[in-house]
């Protein structure tokens, strides 16, 4: 994995955050003692004091964190009918609600502490004022240590995957176009070569370099989960087409302007040219094919032409070898399929995406 200079200073803001937020945490646990002292100093010691230093301390052990913090507001309001200047505890309590709980549970918190503070004090805007301040201030902190964190994890992923992404590109431009290159050369040569011997011999390296290559193909998607990883459209359309055993024989062009598509979109074009260069490979005989992405202000078109059999008009119709699924896929995205073909004529495939 590549770091850069701005990932990690993005890593030490995180770390950062991430020690204010715990200094801050016991920060508020001895605000709380101290006000628990200010308290049995004024109003004298209790079993209701007792219970609250209890459960508070058991904090440590108790889970979940909001059945803790339940029983802490409980046994403070406990003590607010011995101890009125337990009241003083509920600045303290705010930011407790706010670091335990998500955002609307702990305003629901704090709105009920500040409820109880102004029930047993008979004041009203000094809670209501250190509820608003607290809330606010604990949220803010709180959301800002999210997003950082949120942010250092998008941009690690993101590094991770530029990473596998450039292994995966390098292994295919070098071991994978090597086997590819080897086995084209193996089937070549078995064609000119009458000794039985020598042509077993020429199958076995040829079928190893065939298994070979299905290995480092299953590595590079291993590497790379998916086409579209790395790149937009006309990337991954690119990587299908060199990806495959006709070489330099399958030519791939980009005609417009590129613009930004839907990622459903842009999913099942990919899958659809998979299925597509897969018919021509495995299918057509061909010797040349062609596929073409073509951008216009009110249509994609993807148009896939080989110089293979071709097919008669019976078997366009029954969708062989594969167009029912690219028929389907099609449909999914509001997209049109037209085939043209004939015997000993070639085939093109093409799919029309209209852009609303």
């Amino acid at each position: 994995m590549i770091h850069t200079s701005k990932s990690t200073a993005k890593s030490n803001k995180v770390i950062a955050l991430n020690r204010a937020w715990i200094y801050l945490g016991m920060g508020l646990h001895l605000l709380m003692a101290l006000l628990m002292a200010v308290t049995v100093i004024r109003d004298g010691w209790s079993w209701n004091a007792a219970a609250l230093c209890f459960i508070y301390v058991m904090g440590l052990w108790l889970r979940p964190r909001w059945l803790w913090l339940t029983l802490v507001i409980a046994a403070w309001a406990c003590l607010l009918l011995v101890a009125p200047s337990a009241a003083f505890m509920a600045f303290a309590l705010f930011f407790l609600c706010v670091g335990v709980l998500p955002m609307w549970p702990a305003i629901v918190c704090n709105t009920v502490v500040t409820v109880l503070s102004i029930y047993h004090s008979g004041e009203a805007l000094g809670p209501i004022v250190a509820a608003v301040v607290a809330t606010v201030v604990g949220l803010g902190f709180k959301e800002l240590r999210d997003e950082a964190s949120a942010r250092e994890t998008a941009s690690r992923l993101a590094g991770e995957m530029d990473e596998r992404t450039r292994l995966a590109g390098e292994i295919h431009d070098t071991v994978a176009q090597g086997l590819s290159s080897i086995h084209m050369i193996l089937q070549a040569v078995e064609k000119r070569v009458d000794d039985p011997e020598i042509l077993e011999d020429l199958r076995l390296a040829r079928t190893t370099a065939e298994d070979n290559l299905a290995e480092t193909r299953r590595i590079i998607a291993a590497l790379q989960p998916g086409p579209l990883v790395g790149g937009d459209l006309p990337i991954a359309l690119a990587r299908v087409c060199s990806g495959t055993p006709l070489g330099e024989a399958l030519s791939f062009d980009v005609e417009g302007d590129p613009y930004d598509l839907d990622e459903k979109v842009e999913q099942e074009l990919t899958r659809i040219t998979q299925s597509l260069v897969s018919n021509v490979v495995k299918h057509s005989e061909a010797t040349r094919a062609r596929v073409t992405l073509t951008y216009q202000d009110d249509m994609l078109s993807l148009d896939v032409v080989d110089n293979g059999r071709g097919m008669d008009a019976e078997q366009v119709s029954l969708s062989p070898v594969g167009l029912a699924g690219v028929r389907r896929r099609a449909n999914l995205i509001g997209a049109t399929m037209h085939v043209e073909s004939s015997p000993g004529a070639g085939c093109g495939v093409s799919i029309q995406v209209p852009m609303r």
